[in-house]
């Protein structure tokens, strides 16, 4: 087993060198890096939409999102599912990917903001106001926003690959209806869910012996309702065969645009339906005789494609560029009534937590042409810090080569990546691996070595896991995941674990749960169920247990505390026993749950309130290491109301309050933001924070204000700037001992986003000389 362990590390080891060019020895660091938690965006176009897919690194809920239906900056609350992920990535208050470019609207910025004291957020700034629909993506780790413009929202059945990857030929459903808060792709007026009981099977039938007589005659108003009722109705034997007539009928009718969209969506559902050549030829008449101008790919669902795959290779490159001036100086004042005046002391002391350089580089390459499709992706930054004697910081986020083969239905990603499904924990060094066989079944095969933070080289810790997962779904709004994975460090198993994934989604409704067990240990690592619920009135209710080992167990956490630094130093101390034992020990339990709501009062203002309490247990005392006491349950509550175009067209105005009834301390909170458009290029963000907080036990009573103002301004489409200006002031007085402390940081920077794209033909398609080419 060592012996393979070794080969197998050597390996891929090799294949991560020559792909990411790093060397062995070489010191990686990274504080902070562009790709923390936005892991980029994904766009589908449709003839009535551009729906966007807007990755995260971890899994995230989506709860709510405002202004509801139109506006000019779209702001959409989260959560985030992998809380111990979601720590370790969120090291800014804000950061962003590139706005691609779409047809129905023009994106000025994709922002993450972290700071807010109501929770993480996402925001989408636009040129004007347009129309949208946002809702939960399916892999419970995007949010899908659908843009229409000026136009209403409609059918819009957008199509993506699987998150973190470029995806197989034949893509994954992550469209929602209008409205709904979920990922099915489920068109306007249909309720696709569920099984059809035999008395709808037969009013389908009857009703499509209806639909065709009207259809012979004429009546093509009859014929489009006895369809469209059929198309209602649960999947049955009758669906498709109505889809397509009803196509027809419009086609007829003159409703050419109605019917292209019918035919289409009849090519992504049934494919190789009995149906699909008659469907394409005459998608192939709708194109021409709306004037479109542009050839179709007859044998090729539009959704599915993304250009066509004639020989020609097309490619892409995109990205940002960024940098920023960072700035963060505290001053404190600390009076101890207690202890003897001296009078050299200085009261007042400064120090400097922050004064860098921060330049950042995300950027993707794409290509594709002969059944082949690859992304190369890499996020990093430098960090030039003035403050330190430990020079330059560089750090590697994410450098990892993705490739799909569409006659193999196979699919590889290899590099330093992120993923947190099939039991793997986060980012790691190593390769995923993937086969589409017969639908609805997806397995992955992954190896590598977790990588705990982005300066570490690959194999740092000499960690290596492996495992097996395998993707069922979807069906009636329900899919899964079942995986089985071990890690070991050299020779000694260092985690082992099964579990599984279940995830559903609807118009109305979304969950998702996860169990992750360890065999080895036979510990439970994780139990978590989230899930919401879109009620009458628009109101969304939401709600999360969460039970879960922190860290996840693993014989390397009996790591913690002790002066050895790998466990094979720590065996010569210790049995693999009582480390085993150690491990345990040093694992604690946290346990949450929260239910939450909101609601739009008008088409300006919208309320939401949440409620949270959370529990931690602690850990015993042994090997040396003092215990650390429990918290016992914490409550945490908030609410909030949000309002737009308040003062000023598309403004933003958000007041907030929250409490916390903590262990050995009581907080409270007014939380007040604003978005202003000063001009259409400039934007003004003040927030104003007030916080109060007692102790019982110290006679704890700190008071603190915290301002801020942030401008942002687009001087073109894709150069912007930023500024922010903060400060923090404390007044705590504990036990007579009394500590004043102002904090003030600021931050100037700028982002530039890139695109190009071209096409390289294929040699076969190059005229010859002497056959029309160049003498």
């Amino acid at each position: 087993m060592m012996r393979l362990h070794t080969i197998a590390k050597l390996v891929l080891a090799s294949a991560l060198l020559c792909a990411s060019g790093i060397v062995p020895g070489t010191h990686l660091r990274a504080e902070p890096a562009l790709d923390r938690v936005l892991s980029g965006v994904q766009v589908s176009h449709q003839k009535n939409c551009t729906a966007l897919s807007i990755g995260f690194n971890f899994r995230v809920r989506y709860l709510n999102h405002f202004p509801a239906l139109r506006g000019q900056e779209l702001r959409i609350m989260l959560r985030p599912i992998d809380l111990a992920q979601a720590s370790a990535e969120v090291l800014s208050r804000r950061e962003a990917v590139r706005a691609p470019e779409t047809k129905f609207a023009h994106i000025r910025a994709i922002d993450f903001e972290a700071g807010d004291a109501a929770g993480p957020f996402l925001s989408l700034q636009f040129d004007e106001p347009v129309n949208y629909e946002v809702s939960q993506g399916k892999d419970f780790q995007s949010i899908v926003v659908k843009l229409f413009g000026k136009n209403a929202p409609s059918s819009c059945p957008a199509r993506f690959a699987a998150q973190g990857a470029i995806g197989s030929w034949s893509t994954t459903v992550t469209a929602a209806e209008p409205g709904g808060v979920s990922g099915v792709s489920v068109r306007k007026g249909h309720a696709a869910n569920g099984t059809a009981t035999n008395d709808q099977k037969q009013r389908a039938a009857a009703l499509m012996d209806e639909g065709r007589g009207a259809l012979k005659k004429g009546d093509l108003g009859k014929a489009i309702a006895k369809f469209s009722e059929i198309l209602k109705l649960p999947e049955t034997e009758s669906s498709p065969e109505a889809q397509e007539l009803l196509g027809l009928a419009r086609q007829r009718g003159k409703q050419l645009a109605q019917a292209q969209a019918e035919y289409e969506d009849y090519l992504v559902r049934y494919p190789a339906g009995e149906g699909a050549d008659r469907v394409r030829q005459r998608l192939a008449g709708v194109a021409t005789a709306s004037g479109g101008g542009q050839q179709t790919d007859l044998k090729t669902p539009k959704l599915a494609r993304d250009k066509p795959d004639d020989g020609t290779q097309n490619w892409t490159v995109s990205g940002s560029a960024a940098q920023s001036y960072i700035r963060d100086d505290s001053f404190r004042t600390l009076r101890d009534p207690s202890l003897p005046v001296d009078p050299n002391e200085d009261l007042e002391k400064r120090e400097t937590h922050q004064n860098e350089i921060l330049s950042s580089l995300d950027a993707v390459a794409t290509w594709r042409g002969n059944g082949v499709k690859s992304k190369l992706r890499f996020s990093g930054t430098e960090e030039h810090a003035f403050d330190s004697d430990e020079g330059e910081l560089i750090g590697i986020s994410a450098l990892y080569l993705d490739t799909a083969v569409r006659d193999w239905n196979l699919e590889g990603v290899v590099g330093r990546q992120t993923r947190n499904t099939g039991g793997v924990l986060g980012r790691f060094d190593g390769g995923v691996f993937s086969y589409t066989g017969v639908q609805p079944i997806r397995i992955n095969a992954v190896v590598g070595s977790p990588v705990q933070r982005r300066r570490d080289e690959p194999f740092l810790d000499d960690k290596l896991f492996y495992g097996l997962s395998v993707d069922i779904g979807s069906f009636s709004g329900f899919d899964a995941t079942l995986f089985a994975i071990e890690q070991r460090d050299r020779s000694i198993l260092d985690r082992q674990a099964i579990g599984a994934e279940l995830r559903y989604l609807d118009s109305e409704k979304s969950a998702f749960a996860t169990v992750d067990y360890d065999v080895h240990f036979q510990e439970l690592n994780a139990a978590i169920l989230t899930g919401s619920w879109k009620l009458a009135g628009d109101t969304l209710v939401h709600g999360t247990y969460d039970y879960r080992k922190s860290p996840y167990l693993s014989t390397w956490t009996a790591l913690q505390g002790q002066t050895s630094h790998t466990l094979y130093d720590l065996l010569k101390e210790k049995t693999l026993a009582e480390v085993e034992d150690l491990a345990v020990d040093r694992t604690a339990s946290f346990t949450s749950a929260s239910i939450g709501f909101s609601r739009p009062l008008s088409a300006t203002y919208q309320v939401s309130a949440d409620a949270t309490v959370t529990n931690f247990t602690g850990t015993p005392a042994s090997g040396g290491i003092a215990a650390t006491a429990g918290t016992g349950n914490e409550y945490f509550y908030s609410a909030q109301i949000i309002g737009n175009s308040v003062l000023a067209s598309d403004d933003l105005l958000i007041a907030g309050l929250r409490f916390a009834d903590l262990d050995t301390s009581n907080y409270y909170a007014i939380d007040l933001s604003a978005r202003y458009p000063v001009m259409d290029s400039l934007k003004v963000s003040p927030h104003l924070l007030l916080g109060y907080r007692t102790g019982d036990a110290t006679n704890l009573i700190e008071y603190s204000i915290m301002p801020s103002v942030l401008f942002n301004y687009y001087v073109q489409r894709d150069l912007s700037l930023e500024l922010e200006v903060g400060a923090r002031w404390t007044d705590l007085n504990e036990n007579s001992v009394q500590e004043t402390s102002t904090d003030l940081f600021f931050t100037i920077g700028y982002r530039y986003d890139f695109y190009a794209d071209g096409s390289i033909p294929s040699p076969s398609r190059v005229a010859p000389y002497g056959a029309g080419g160049p003498k």
